[in-house]
């Protein structure tokens, strides 16, 4: 046997054999939530090996799985692996005709589905997939978490050899991922075994993750953020991973659960943070009175520790009393044993990460994309430094090119794109240094710093390079706007497209008596634009002069996955923003045009 395995299904079997006692997956069945030990877990795992062979799934062939996040997912996951077979992990919400693509670019050979409508939509396009020879629903497949009946007791246990990583190594093609296209069509990174494992291990290693800690998983599988970060880290250790019953009810599973670990998006604790906001806000005088103070107190000694300097004993008992009166309470909402908060995906607001650190929250950012397992940098609770991404992984070497671009080495880098030649000799040089397409340093502190995507950098006609996320981000702190897009290539100044926070609105409505037929004409009526103006002004204050916005539109329909303004992964998808609104982009810059000429 290996002194170490060298494959994701190898490594959980090995953690299967260390912890077969402890619960690996949970899950809420008929409302309480069950548990999953490492046992139940690698004998579903052997049936499904069965079953996949049963069907004639062999080394190399690619199956994929399009089905919300559920123990079957991560079950057909290293199923697949085991076999040397390629999983292709697919958004269910896709539509169908990004999902006849990747289906007919990978190859695929078969696909879970998690849902009898998305099997009936596979099925009326399976004409076009000469590939495809199965399609099953993922709950019907004949794996179960129980005990071993009589028919499985033994079988194919013949075929299966002894080493974890059952004659698979680690050079081999795990996984292919697609990524998001916000521009063009979707590339498939092709991830190996070694790529992902490395990742696993060295983020295991930064943060100390054991048999005993816990995540809840609520982020998609079908991206490697959640995947690797929310699933393999755990399962490697020989952790917990429980499954939120829905996106919706996220704050009451992780009460439930209580997790020690929670890998998030940014948007997911500004909503959190939002919400927490409000209810203060909203409570009596005295109550407001207090939390006030105590996040006063309790931030001066955040900034203490920050900047190294002595916390006097008079500091540190009132901090104490009202870290039992308000900040412990704010904790609990997490379940009260959350000693690390891992954000990704986007940047967080600043100010907002403050507050959660300020409240005792482990809040760090991480740094990554999908062809590089995905992490590349994240930061370290003891040395927390605002704005950056941390420091590189263990064995990842990161550097900028002459150009300001982000350039990544190491073993965790991606195959090639799978088809793409050309597309793989752009991203990866000779060298082995994978071209990001982000602009960004390192701090003297030699932490990472992302200043934006290169294609995303505005070039005003006056010549300034403007990068769009940090204006959106002042603009998004305000309480009444939900979503920012920054426009102004080749213009003279910026403008913005506002998606402005429903119950806000409304609220701030009621309480200043404006009224309108419906909410897109609410979005009109001069209070509520006099309100916006005053929250862009607000945020024109915070930038440099060439950063303002000289306009704006509010927008009644959010950006979403499913209107395609966003991808899966919640980035704008800036270009097909820019074309749908174009029209009232341009009017904004005649308005200005003719404002001008008054």
């Amino acid at each position: 046997m290996n002194e170490r395995a060298t494959t994701i299904h190898g490594s959980v079997r090995e953690a299967a054999r260390r912890h077969s006692g402890r619960a690996a997956l949970m899950y809420r069945r008929e409302g309480t939530y069950v548990d999953v030990g490492y046992d139940a877990l690698a004998r579903a795992v052997d049936q499904a090996v069965d079953r996949l062979r049963a069907f004639g799934i062999r080394r190399g062939d690619v199956v994929g799985i399009a089905c919300p996040n559920r123990p079957q997912w991560i079950v057909a996951d290293l199923a697949v692996l085991s076999l040397g077979a390629v999983v292709v992990p697919i958004y269910p919400t896709l539509p169908a005709d990004q999902l006849l693509y990747i289906a007919r670019d990978s190859g695929m050979r078969m696909l879970f589905v998690g849902n009898a409508k998305l099997l009936g939509a596979v099925e009326e396009i399976r004409g076009d997939l000469p590939a495809l020879e199965e399609v099953l629903l993922l709950d019907d497949w004949g794996v179960r978490f129980g005990a071993p009946g009589p028919e499985e007791e033994g079988a194919g246990q013949a075929e299966r050899p002894p080493d974890p990583d059952a004659g698979v190594s680690g050079g081999d093609l795990a996984t292919i991922v697609y990524t998001s296209g916000t521009t063009g069509e979707p590339k498939g990174v092709m991830l190996t075994h070694a790529n992902i494992v490395s990742n696993v291990r060295a983020l295991i290693d930064r943060y100390a993750i054991t048999h005993e800690d816990s995540a809840v998983s609520y982020l998609p599988l079908a991206h490697m953020f959640e995947r690797t970060c929310g699933h393999y880290v755990f399962l490697f250790a020989g952790g917990t991973v429980a499954y939120a019953e829905s996106v919706t009810t996220v704050v009451k599973d992780v009460a439930a659960v209580r997790p020690t670990v929670l890998i998030a998006v940014p948007r997911v604790l500004e909503r959190a943070y939002q919400v927490a906001h409000d209810r203060i806000e909203s409570g009596p005088l005295l109550r407001r009175g207090i939390a006030h103070r105590a996040f006063s107190l309790l931030n001066e000694r955040e900034n203490r520790r920050y900047q190294g300097k002595r916390i006097s004993p008079w500091l540190w008992l009132r901090c104490l009393m009202y870290d039992r009166l308000v900040a412990s309470k704010i904790r609990a909402t997490g379940g009260g044993r959350l000693r690390l908060i891992v954000s990704g995906g986007a940047p967080l607001d600043r100010a907002i990460g403050k507050i959660l650190r300020v409240v005792g929250f482990g809040v760090v950012e991480g740094y990554g994309m999908t062809e590089a397992s995905p992490v590349i940098a994240s930061g370290e609770v003891a040395d927390h430094r605002l704005g950056t991404v941390g420091r590189p992984l263990e064995g990842v070497e990161v550097r900028s090119s002459e150009a300001g671009e982000i350039l990544v080495r190491g073993p965790n880098v991606m195959k090639g794109y799978l088809g793409k030649p050309e597309a793989t000799a752009a991203a990866i040089d000779e060298d082995g240094w994978l071209h990001t397409g982000d602009l960004g340093g390192f701090d003297e502190e030699g932490h990472l710093v992302v200043s934006g995507r290169i294609k995303d950098i505005i070039v005003t006609s006056y010549g300034k390079n403007v990068a769009p996320i940090p204006v959106e981000e002042r603009l998004t702190r305000s309480p009444l706007v939900s979503q920012a897009v920054v426009f102004g290539d080749n213009r003279k100044s910026l403008v913005a497209l506002l998606v402005p926070e429903p119950e806000a609105i409304e609220k701030l409505a009621a309480e200043r008596g404006a009224t309108a037929e419906s909410y897109e004409d609410l979005l009109k009526h001069h209070v509520i634009h006099a309100a916006l103006r005053d929250e862009v002004a607000r945020a024109n204050d915070e930038g440099a002069s060439y950063e303002r916005i000289t306009g704006f539109v509010a927008l009644p329909e959010p950006f979403t996955p499913d209107n395609g303004m966003l991808t899966h992964t919640l980035k704008l998808r800036r270009r097909t923003i820019g074309e749908r609104y174009s029209e009232r982009i341009d009017s904004l810059y005649t308005d200005l045009e003719a404002k001008h000429a008054s």
